[in-house]
């Protein structure tokens, strides 16, 4: 059993790691991170909490026993959410207003809708709100750009959408960007190895 209790109640997994959080009272809690197998998803269970004489008051013990065949699985588990964070992270990139970046009006009142623009600077700056109310610390990002006629138009970031043409990266990135936030996410779980 990887987590034990004094009245019998017990978890059984493989226990990964064991994490600890001081609060602002001085108590230590402490929490295991699990691997249940049957449900194929990591768990944390809270076994421990310390008052400021060490005492535990949450009266459970937990070790960690993860074997290379666990952590096999955890590896598995963590590939989807891995791939979904690159996908993410491209259709980010994809959307990002940045200098240099061509962008089409899609909302707005003074810029007429479906305007052709290229962006030459992306900044922040106060909101309406902010600048009538000074305890409101709101900010909006501006984009200055040129139409096609060469004129400067300054309009919320919002209110535009790139139009330039992604190149997609190619497998190797894609693999790399992969493992890189796997190996990421396994340390995080406590992994004594790079995970691949």
């Amino acid at each position: 059993m990887a987590v034990r209790f004094k009245n019998d109640i017990s978890y059984v997994g493989a226990v990964l790691n064991i994490e600890s959080r001081m609060w602002m009272d001085g108590m230590l809690e402490e929490i295991a991170v699990c691997w249940d197998a049957e449900q194929h998803d990591i768990k944390r269970i809270n076994f421990g909490y310390y008052g400021i004489d060490g005492t535990n008051l949450a009266g459970g013990v937990a070790e960690i026993d993860a074997t290379p065949e666990t952590w096999r699985q955890v590896i598995n588990y963590l590939k989807p959410s891995a791939v979904k964070a690159y996908v993410d992270g491209v259709i980010k990139f994809k959307n990002e207003i940045a200098v240099g970046t061509h962008v089409e009006v899609v909302k707005g009142r003074k810029v007429p809708k479906g305007t052709k623009l290229e962006v030459f600077w992306v900044g922040e700056k106060p909101t309406f709100r902010s600048r009538n109310y000074s305890w409101m610390n709101e900010t909006e990002t501006i984009a200055g750009c040129y139409d096609t006629d060469g004129n400067k138009v300054w309009i919320k970031a919002e209110y535009l959408k790139n139009v330039d043409p992604i190149q997609s990266p190619n497998a190797k990135e894609r693999k790399k960007a992969i493992h890189a936030y796997i190996d990421k996410m396994a340390k995080s779980l406590g992994a004594p190895w790079v995970a691949r």
